[in-house]
């Protein structure tokens, strides 16, 4: 556990911004998942898309920034999918 706290306080120290993004998008995905949960089987896909989006698209600069391609891949891959539903969301 000290070694972890230790590794969090560098990630904070070194790359700021990024941590903060990454921690925010921690907390975007709470929230969609509290959402998610309380409106089931009417999901706001209006709110919960755009909320996702927006977060994956922030974790891949993130992982790009880290250097880790296949979380970059992961969260891009999942971008491309989320835009294909939230338009048929959109357009029928």
């Amino acid at each position: 556990m000290i070694e972890m706290w230790k590794w969090i306080q560098e990630d904070w120290r070194t790359h700021p911004i990024r941590f903060s993004l990454e921690v925010a998008c921690w907390i975007n995905n709470l929230l969609i998942a509290i959402i998610f949960n309380t409106t089931v089987p009417n999901l706001p896909f209006l709110l919960l898309y755009p909320m996702w989006i927006g977060g994956s698209l922030i974790l891949s600069w993130c992982c790009w920034r880290r250097g880790s391609v296949g979380m970059l891949a992961t969260y891009l891959m999942l971008v491309a999918m989320d835009l294909y539903g939230y338009s048929k969301v959109l357009f029928g």
